[in-house]
C-alpha cells in the first residue's frame, strides 16, 4: 500500500498517523496555552504584590476612621498612646515651678526631667499596661479639662514671674503641640516593629491577641 500524502510517517521522528497540518495546529495551540498560562501567572504575581503592598499600608498607617477597631477600642488606644505625654505635662509644670520658686534649674534639667518621665511612663505603659488604672487617671488628674486648667494656670503664673518661654510651653502643651518631642512616640514605633504594624494596632495585638485581616499578607 502507498503512504497517504501529507501524513508524517515518512519522516524520521514524526508521529505516525497524525497529519502534518494537525501537528502544526497542535503546536500553535500548545504555544497559545503556554502563553496564556504565563500571562495568568504574571497577573497573579502582580495581584499578590498589590495585596501585600496594600496590607503593609493598612498595617502601618493608623486612622481614626479605620474599620478594624470599634469606637470603644479606638478610645482605649488613644488613652493608652497619649498617657506618657499627658504625664510629661505634669512633670514639666512641677519642674518649671520648682525652678522659679525653689531652686533655679538649668535648661538641661527643665527639659530633661519631663522627657525622662515620658520615657519611664512610656516603658511602663508598654510592658505593664493596666486598663483600670489608666481609666481612673483619665477620669481625674488626666481629664482633658484638668490638663487645660493645669497648663493654663501654670502659664499665667509663669508669665507673671517673667519666665515667658516656660509660660509659652505650658500654654501650648495641653493642646498636644509638644508631641513631636515626646520620646515615647518614637520608641513605640521601634517596639511595634516586632508586630510589623502601627503601634496602635500593635497595642491590641500585644494586649488582646487581636487578629487583623491584613496580617495574612504581611509574610
Amino acid at each position: 500500500m502507498g503512504i497517504t500524502p501529507g501524513w508524517g510517517s515518512g519522516k524520521p521522528g514524526s508521529s505516525p498517523g497524525i497529519p502534518t497540518c494537525l501537528r502544526r495546529t497542535k503546536k500553535k495551540v500548545d504555544k497559545k496555552n503556554n502563553f496564556m498560562s504565563k500571562t495568568q501567572t504574571t497577573e497573579e504575581i502582580k495581584q499578590e504584590i498589590m495585596r501585600k503592598a496594600a496590607a503593609r499600608a493598612n498595617a502601618n498607617v493608623y486612622s481614626l476612621n479605620n474599620s478594624y477597631l470599634t469606637a470603644e477600642e479606638k478610645q482605649e488606644v488613644e488613652l493608652w498612646f497619649q498617657l506618657p505625654g499627658n504625664v510629661m505635662l505634669y512633670a514639666f509644670v512641677i519642674t518649671a515651678i520648682w525652678s522659679v520658686v525653689v531652686v533655679p534649674l538649668s535648661w538641661n534639667l527643665i527639659i530633661g526631667i519631663p522627657l525622662g518621665v515620658n520615657v519611664a511612663i512610656g516603658l511602663l505603659n508598654w510592658y505593664f499596661y493596666k486598663k483600670n488604672l489608666v481609666y481612673i487617671l483619665y477620669l481625674t488628674v488626666l481629664h482633658s479639662w484638668t490638663l487645660y486648667l493645669v497648663g493654663f494656670g501654670t502659664a499665667v503664673f509663669l508669665f507673671f514671674k517673667g519666665v515667658i518661654v516656660l509660660a509659652t510651653i505650658s500654654l501650648v502643651a495641653p493642646f498636644g503641640l509638644l508631641a513631636i518631642v515626646e520620646p515615647s512616640i518614637y520608641f513605640y514605633s521601634i517596639l511595634a516593629k516586632k508586630y510589623r504594624m502601627h503601634p496602635k494596632f500593635a497595642f491590641f495585638k500585644k494586649e488582646y491577641k487581636h487578629t487583623f485581616p491584613f496580617e495574612q499578607y504581611l509574610d
